[in-house]
């Protein structure tokens, strides 16, 4: 344990700080049981909402299509962007009668997530029926796409691993503090804990990515942006199969150069397609055309809790989040941009999304989870998901 106690505290210390604080392990474990207890309320949040609006809200349902599929008449409009005859009802109670919440969407349509009584990983994805088990157990977030899917192990100090056909591989050995990872193009993406972007081809080992210093922040096939939060030039696009970097440029509007004295550091999420750059600061969604990088404004969104996952450290005789995030997610589909976050519990509880067209200008504000990829959108639909292809 001491080698994973000095590690942890070069990663999530004080800047320039070499010796560990000795209550470190003390720490973690405490961190891993709050984390723990956040994620069930966040899913448990989630599940109430949904029973929520289907008991307490009066919702008009139609026909669409043959059989008995239905869809909330609560979003209209919507059936202009996706192809709402063709969509599919996701399975919303897992083989062991947990309540199934869909954590991540591939751009193959693929769908992942955990039930609230585990953290066994269930799939679907457009073709519906039964929810498939995985048969492993995810520690966080997972990620999908291309015809693999990507978890990290359930220890703090676990490998992030990947199946495709040929079964379970390790694609990281360590992967201690959780960080965002993404799939695209058959490619993973992330940032290791000491925030420096690695790539990995298929399941095969990450490996990092050279010459680039920063945080992994956002990936489209072959594009990944890198932030560096200490450079007010600091984000720039990196061509994941030749090394290169393709542009630079400032960071996106509202968000500051990171100061290593500030006593909180600025949070804020991006997402990208091959036209757009997107990102969400301070409660606003805005876009950028790739092509010459002119800024659009858009919807306003809700507002997410921050979670610390139970490391802090000392600064200016204060104590403070070392690895802090929102409890929201932004994602790209090649149309659509999708904002998904948990408000503040004392605020208004559970999960509310924003999914936003910025060729149309068009945005819709849903209760419960969305997610975009590829040419798909899925979203709580009342009593169930639902899956679609975007128009």
């Amino acid at each position: 344990m001491d080698d994973v106690e000095s590690r942890l505290g070069d990663v999530l210390g004080d800047p320039g700080r070499t010796d560990p604080p000795a209550d470190l392990a003390d720490r973690v474990h405490r961190g891993v049981a709050v984390r723990r207890r956040r994620r069930r309320a966040l899913a448990f949040a989630a599940a109430a909402c949904s029973v929520v609006l289907a008991v307490g809200v009066p919702v008009a349902w139609r026909q669409i299509g043959g059989g008995e599929q239905t869809v909330a008449n609560s979003i209209d409009g919507l059936e202009d962007l996706v192809d709402m005859p063709g969509s599919v009802a996701l399975q919303k109670e897992t083989k062991d009668a947990g309540e199934f919440f869909p954590e991540a969407l591939g751009e193959d349509g693929s769908v992942l997530g955990r039930s609230d009584k585990a953290k066994k990983l269930w799939e679907t994805g457009p073709d519906g029926g039964s929810l498939r088990p995985l048969n492993v157990d995810a520690g966080e977030t997972p990620a999908t796409g291309s015809g693999i899917r990507v978890w990290p192990g359930t220890n703090i100090v676990a490998p992030l691993y990947c199946q495709d056909q040929n079964g379970i591989t390790p694609v990281m050995p360590l992967n201690l503090v959780g960080s965002p990872f993404w799939v695209s193009g058959g490619t993973i993406v992330g940032s290791d804990p000491q925030m420096r972007p690695w790539t990995a081809k298929g399941c095969t080992q990450g490996a990092p990515v050279s010459g680039v210093s920063g945080e992994a922040v956002a990936f489209s096939y072959p594009d990944l942006f890198v932030a560096d939060p200490f450079d007010a030039k600091g984000l720039r696009q990196v061509d994941v199969e030749s090394g290169a970097v393709a542009a630079r440029r400032p960071l996106p509007e509202g968000v500051n150069v990171r100061a290593t004295s500030a006593e909180r550091w600025q949070l804020w999420l991006a997402a990208a397609n091959r036209d757009t750059f997107a990102w969400v600061v301070d409660g606003v969604l805005r876009t950028a055309d790739r092509a010459d990088w002119q800024v659009t404004e858009g919807p306003r969104v809700g507002r997410a809790v921050e979670l610390n996952w139970g490391l802090t450290g000392m600064s200016k005789g204060k104590y403070q989040a070392m690895y802090a995030h929102l409890g929201a997610h932004l994602t790209a589909g090649n149309r659509l941009i999708v904002y998904t976050g948990h408000a503040e519990f004392d605020e208004r509880p559970g999960w509310q999304s924003v999914v936003y067209d910025p060729r149309s200008g068009q945005s819709f504000e849903l209760q419960g989870v969305a997610y975009a990829a590829g040419d798909w959108l899925l979203w709580n639909d009342g009593s169930s998901y639902r899956l679609a292809r975007v128009r």
